[in-house]
């Protein structure tokens, strides 16, 4: 990842960051002219894949040195992620830990920021920042230096600084006050056509009711006067395994219905995915099989409900497990809001707090 790029960089930004009388002055053109091009591209990923926009911009800065570096400039290589055994694309050779190593090339630096939010959201080793915080830019920051993203001393100490220099983390607000609305990127768009067909049938069935603001999933929105309870079967179809298994979002959560004969150590393969993720974001056995149509979620489930969210009623035959898949809350969450747990007896009517 440009080791000896990254040092020479991270010496300027940290200079550039120390308080003086005029803070614009000492903000650099090239770090605000990289702002202003990709911050929508950083907050579509964070809605898209649950990663601060501000962390992005920050690495995205850091690592392509504002889009300078040979590396951003010849292969739109905008975070030094190397080839790996799984890259089919372009590469480049260039010296970084050791000599002519391989770096990925993109066609474009969109694709460099949808393979960066991939590249985290997939591998094991990042898991852990997933149960951050979205808004904590500093325990994300640490978090990818603790997990070895990075060799520079320093680098955790460099996005912060990038991040309250250039005041970034204004940008993951917009994102969670549901003032950014994400746009395709170009590659995606053209990527997913062929998928419209394909999807077609499991496209959302259209309701009456307003859907929920403002994070965009099920279709059905609850409040205090008229309750009702989100739909999981028209969450929307955002992408397509190899197998087939069409991936939805719910509440910014995604998760599979799965197939009869289905267990962790497949889908974990298919998915590209570790087997203790489907664990322990489902709170299911390693061993765990299953049958047809079961939710099984393949990022962490959130915290509280969406707002608007208030309460979950008991209908018969319906466990706290069932209320965190319909509104992709952990389960462990849900116990603590309700002074419940797992031998509690839910009754019919009972009203469970969501948020």
């Amino acid at each position: 990842m440009a080791r000896f790029f990254r040092y020479f960089i991270s010496i300027i930004l940290i200079i550039s960051s120390v308080p003086m009388l005029s803070q614009n002055k000492q903000r650099s053109k090239d770090a605000l002219d990289y702002i202003e091009r990709y911050k929508d591209v950083a907050m579509t990923e964070m809605v898209k894949y649950k990663i601060p926009a501000s962390i992005t911009l920050a690495q995205g800065m850091l690592e392509s040195g504002n889009g300078k570096s040979k590396l951003a400039r010849q292969g739109n290589n905008h975070f030094g992620i190397k080839c790996h055994n799984d890259w089919k694309g372009k590469t480049m050779r260039m010296d970084d830990d050791a000599p002519k190593e391989c770096f990925r090339v993109y066609k474009n630096a969109e694709e460099s920021y949808r393979d960066h939010s991939k590249f985290l959201s997939n591998s094991s080793r990042y898991a852990s920042l997933f149960d951050l915080k979205i808004t904590d830019y500093k325990g994300w920051a640490r978090g990818l230096k603790k997990a070895g993203y990075a060799t520079l001393p320093t680098y955790a100490n460099v996005l912060i600084n990038n991040i309250e220099t250039y005041e970034l983390y204004k940008f993951d607000q917009m994102v969670v006050k549901g003032k950014f609305k994400p746009k395709k990127h170009k590659a995606e768009k053209k990527a997913e056509e062929p998928k419209k067909q394909e999807t077609k049938p499991e496209k959302p069935k259209k309701t009456k009711t307003p859907k929920a603001a403002p994070v965009k999933a099920s279709p059905v929105k609850a409040n205090a006067d008229n309750y009702s309870i989100p739909v999981l079967a028209d969450c929307k179809v955002v992408e397509m395994t190899d197998d087939h298994h069409y991936i939805r979002e719910n509440f910014g959560v995604k998760f599979i219905f799965t197939k009869k004969g289905d267990n962790v150590k497949t889908l974990a393969k298919e998915l590209r995915m570790a087997e203790y993720q489907l664990v322990k974001y489902n709170n299911i056995s390693p061993n765990a099989t299953f049958s047809e149509g079961e939710v099984l979620y393949i990022g962490p489930k959130r915290r509280r409900a969406a707002a608007g969210y208030n309460k979950h009623v008991i209908q018969k035959g319906e466990t706290l497990r069932y209320v965190s898949k319909l509104y992709a809350v952990k389960l462990d969450r849900l116990f603590k809001m309700n002074g419940l747990d797992e031998n509690s007896i839910l009754s019919v009517g009972q009203e469970i707090r969501l948020r």
